[in-house]
């Protein structure tokens, strides 16, 4: 058994991923490193950073729940039509799909797809497949993978955040520059000092901008994994077992 086959397995990678991002926290935090990262921020750019990243793991986590429940629905779908002989006739009964005798599928992704291919008016027999099928798919995947584009946006804004406060980090510590009158010891441990502050905000924002969009963008693609996943999945039931029925019956 690998470890798709799993149920909720979508669920598990991605607690096992933010189980080890959270130990990292952890030891970041007892080392003094946020601190430290937080200070150094003159823009408090991380601080927003940091929040931004909360929100958008949040949204993660509904599509990981999401996801993972949908893999297991397709799974069942597959088991049904498994068992399923071919004479067992495909039907709609108050939007409920049946397969002969078998049980009721279950509300899904998978049984939603099989409906509407059922009540295409169109006939398998009559249209060209090759031009049907790319629409039915792109329709299924732009639905299953449409909500991660605002992750994706998300992990290119953090990066964007990021830059934005390097620029503003060297702005810091260009101004201290301009602002010296004099050149006495005072004044320029003054300006130095001024200097560093702005050259660790620019580090700084820098380094949380690049750790949030990549942790971030590991978990979206883990997201884009699993609706490929289902998509893989649903494909398969439709290819293999309803539309081999569809053509020789007519859609009947």
């Amino acid at each position: 058994m690998t470890l798709l086959d799993n149920r909720h397995y979508l669920l598990l990678v991605w607690l096992t991923t933010n189980g080890l991002i959270a130990f990292g926290v952890i030891v970041s935090w007892n080392e003094g490193l946020i601190t430290q990262l937080v200070d150094g921020d003159r823009s408090r750019i991380c601080l927003i950073i940091g929040l931004i990243y909360l929100l958008a793991t949040l949204h993660c986590a509904t599509r990981v729940l999401y996801l993972s429940s949908e893999l297991n629905f397709a799974s069942d779908v597959a088991r049904i039509f498994g068992a399923a002989g071919p004479s067992d006739v495909i039907s709609i009964s108050h939007g409920r799909l049946t397969v002969g005798e078998l049980e009721l599928l279950p509300v899904c992704v998978a049984t939603q797809h099989i409906i509407d291919l059922k009540n295409s008016h169109y006939e398998l027999r009559e249209i060209d497949q090759t031009t049907e099928k790319p629409n039915l798919i792109e329709a299924l995947a732009e639905k299953l993978k449409g909500a991660h584009e605002v992750g994706w946006f998300i992990v290119d804004i953090l990066l964007k955040l990021g830059l934005v406060g390097t620029i503003i980090g060297f702005i810091l510590m260009l101004g201290s520059i301009a602002n010296t009158t004099s050149l006495d010891v005072n004044t320029m441990q003054k300006v130095l000092h001024q200097m560093s502050s702005g050259m660790g905000t620019a580090l700084f924002t820098t380094l949380a901008g690049l750790i949030g969009s990549i942790l971030l963008g590991l978990q979206y693609l883990l997201l884009d994994k699993g609706a490929d996943e289902l998509l893989h999945r649903i494909v398969m039931v439709v290819e293999l077992k309803i539309k081999p029925q569809l053509i020789t019956k007519g859609g009947d």
